[in-house]
């Protein structure tokens, strides 16, 4: 029988028996409605958040390494109050202009020249170019990887996330079928103490079949009572999971609507999840932020060239004109002869450091391989159980049915009622139960092999 029949057929026979829940939503809404309750769990969840926020701070450390290729300007500006015995050229260029002006006869050159040095101000702005850096084409490429990585981490989050959401709703849904389907059994075994009453009237049953019906109605509405504790205190841990208010009503649809009947090859999940996952992108990029980080580390045996420009005024007060501008262009290189083989160092820690993160990829992806082996062959016996849970389901379907039959007319104990009634209970509760632990199986495959769409709030 294929799968779809099997859980349709689970689901219609605990329709008859309680009915499913009921709600006035479309098709299209039944088959949105569990993605949209990931998607509100992942826009309100403070931990899910906190990582958004460190993605966006991961973006601007890259912004800010791009910052390095473009040029810098500064405005620096200096005033000194010169006093002392300092530096005067003036007391050397007053004496020869005084003498000039002697030879001519006139005079044509000043005597009284004040250059004391340090001038009392200089403003200039400047203007600087790297050339030749090789750190920082390394410096982005490591701010880029660990962005991507951040990225990957927050990816992964989302994903767990949505895991847990959609676990909790089918754990809901799956205490909610439960408690309908104790509703059910209570409503029966009213009938059925009913009829015990009647025929222990009519002399047809002996005295101790009434008791015995009484004391399995009273056991099945204690069933119940515990049946829709479970269903509401799992609607509570689901709303508590979305930050909603513990008592908001939780929309429960169609399982079929919710896409988990189906179950992919294990090359297929094998495939997307070897692909997809993101704790494997996180390594990678962890990967090449090592060697980039290699790389800074090695710009250290390499010269550094840059361009500085400067344009600015400087005398003893402030005059823009041009006997006080002046400009200045400046190759500037340098060369880091020797430190003490702190460069060297370094070198080796970033090449150990990117070894180290190769074999941890290593031993991640086989974890990551293992995880998806071991969910899929759960999920293919917990979709096996649905098959012979519910060929189980049928035949003590088939038996209560009969020995009903049979005691409504006095040929069956109540003894043998009781029994064909526990056992079809217990047939209806194991059906559903593999139905929805496969759907967890499904869900926890989905997480795996990352084959549930990462949904961003």
């Amino acid at each position: 029988m294929a799968m779809n029949t099997l859980t349709r057929v689970v689901l219609v026979a605990l329709s008859a028996i309680g009915g499913l829940a009921g709600t006035g939503t479309t098709v299209a809404a039944q088959q949105n409605a569990l993605d949209e309750y990931v998607r509100l769990g992942l826009r309100l969840n403070p931990a899910i958040r906190q990582q958004g926020l460190a993605v966006r701070q991961s973006e601007a450390v890259v912004r800010e390494a791009r910052g390095n290729f473009l040029p810098t300007a500064t405005l620096n500006a200096r005033y000194t109050d010169v006093s002392g015995q300092v530096v005067n050229l003036g007391e050397l260029i007053n004496p020869a202009f005084a003498a000039l002006n002697g030879l001519l006869g006139s005079p044509s050159f000043p005597t009284d020249i004040d250059l004391r040095l340090p001038l009392r101000q200089e403003t200039a702005v400047r203007v600087t170019q790297p050339i030749f850096r090789s750190e920082i084409a390394a410096g982005y490429r490591a701010a880029s990887a660990a962005r991507d990585a951040q990225e990957a981490t927050f990816g992964a989050a989302e994903r767990a996330l949505a895991s847990e959401i959609r676990l909790a709703y089918v754990n809901h849904a799956k205490a909610v079928k439960l408690a309908e389907l104790r509703r059910a059994t209570r409503e029966v075994l009213v009938e059925q103490a009913r009829v015990m009453a009647r025929l222990v009237d009519a002399g047809r049953a002996t005295p101790d079949a009434r008791s015995r019906a009484s004391a399995e109605l009273a056991e099945a509405e204690q069933r119940s009572a515990e049946a829709e504790q479970l269903a509401l205190a799992s609607g509570q841990a689901f709303n508590l999971l979305l930050g909603r208010e513990l008592d908001a009503p939780v929309d429960l649809v169609d399982p079929g609507t919710l896409g988990l009947d189906a179950l992919p090859s294990l090359d297929e999940t094998l495939r997307s999840g070897l692909g997809r996952r993101e704790e494997l992108r996180a390594l990678e990029a962890g990967g090449r932020a090592a060697l980039a980080q290699q790389a800074i580390a090695s710009a250290g045996y390499l010269p550094n060239l840059a361009v500085a420009v400067d344009y600015g005024i400087q005398s003893n007060d402030y005059r823009f004109t041009q006997e006080t501008d002046f400009a200045l262009v400046s190759v500037v290189a340098s060369w880091n002869l020797f430190n003490g083989g702190r460069d060297r160092a370094r070198v080796e820690q970033a090449r150990l450091d990117a070894a180290r993160i190769t074999l941890r990829g290593d031993e991640v992806r086989r974890g990551v391989e293992l995880q998806i082996r071991t969910a899929w062959q759960a999920a293919a016996v917990a979709r096996q159980a649905i098959e012979t849970a519910e060929v189980q389901r049928e035949a003590a379907e088939r038996t209560w049915q009969l020995v009903r039959r049979r005691a409504e007319e006095g040929l069956a104990s109540a003894l043998e009622l009781s029994e064909a009634r526990a056992g079809r209970t217990a047939a209806q509760i194991n059906a559903l139960f593999t139905t929805y632990d496969f759907y967890l199986r499904r869900v926890e495959l989905d997480r795996a092999a990352a084959l549930y769409p990462r949904t961003s709030p």
